[in-house]
């Protein structure tokens, strides 16, 4: 038991860097770096908001898209909207690019989700020259195995026991989320400080873009972080988060970019500005990896 224990411990260590860099994602929803120095303490208060009270009424935006584009939508709505389709599509592939800048080094981070139904493969690989950040899921219905990795050149081994099993509603209970939210940024009318207009791309679908207040947006998102385990207090986002989001006609995530800064506190404080870009397919004819496969980047 108490190498169990000392075991997951040691897994919530690692998940935490590839937690703090990203977010099903965060992320599902973010994971690491620095140790530039930055005195003060976050107010507690910042981040205490009632998460229900945040987000709108997706059924009434449902109904009220009835006939209308996006553009004639506006982003906020949205955006919502879009990503409520894309957490509840039971067939998609997302793949997801990024790197964290920190006092000049550059953390980069390669990840993937295959979800069939009720089954979901997520990996996230996270590398800089210090840090090695490799973890990987797979969730069966209610049942979440997490594995971890080691890296070979550009090639990723993967052990072929977990490190620990855990249920999806404690997942959701201890990280702020559920699984499927692959953004862990609450959106809505009441977290949206500006908007952009909607555009129409060369490939017929729709472009905006929206910045989150830093406190509201991120309620899930720092106790996502925090909970992964090292921090010894909540994030500090010291800048309004930027998201750029492509979608399509159906109201479906094509692309969803995110840029942001924050201060993260691990014994001493490291300062990070994050960008992360996923981009989503659906409907094919998705394979779920095994076990035993290896992975590279």
């Amino acid at each position: 038991m108490a190498k169990d224990k000392t075991i997951e411990k040691t897994s919530k260590k690692r998940t935490l860097i590839t937690m703090v860099i990203i977010c099903i994602v965060g992320i599902i929803t973010g994971v690491i770096i620095g140790t530039c120095l930055i005195s003060g303490k976050i107010d507690p208060n910042r981040y205490n908001f009632d998460v229900a009270s945040l987000k709108d009424d997706v059924i009434a935006i449902r109904k009220e898209s009835s006939g209308k584009t996006p553009d004639q939508l506006g982003a906020t709505k949205s955006c919502v909207l879009a990503f409520d389709t894309t957490f509840n599509y039971k067939k998609l592939s997302i793949t997801g690019v990024g790197v964290v800048k920190a006092m000049g080094v550059n953390q980069t981070i390669n990840a993937k989700t295959i979800r069939i139904n009720d089954k979901i493969y997520y990996e996230n690989i996270s590398v800089s020259s210090f840090v090695k950040a490799i973890n990987r899921y797979f969730i069966d219905g209610n049942k979440m195995d997490h594995y971890s990795g080691k890296l070979n050149g550009k090639t990723i081994t993967w052990d072929i026991k977990p490190d620990y099993v855990r249920t999806m509603e404690a997942y959701a209970e201890e990280f702020g989320c559920p699984f499927t939210d692959y953004m862990t940024y609450i959106v809505s009318s009441k977290t949206v400080t500006e908007e952009s207009a909607v555009t129409i791309n060369s490939d017929g679908n729709y472009e905006f873009t929206l910045t989150l207040d830093k406190s509201k947006a991120v309620v899930n998102y720092v106790k996502t972080m925090k909970a992964t385990g090292g921090l010894s207090q909540y994030p500090d986002f010291t800048s309004n988060p930027v998201i750029e989001l492509t979608i399509d006609s159906q109201y479906r995530v094509i692309k969803f970019v995110s840029k942001e800064t924050y201060n993260v506190k691990m014994g001493l404080t490291a300062k990070s500005e994050a960008t992360l870009t996923n981009t989503f397919s659906y409907d094919e004819d998705y394979v779920m990896p095994k076990i035993s496969d290896k992975s590279t980047i």
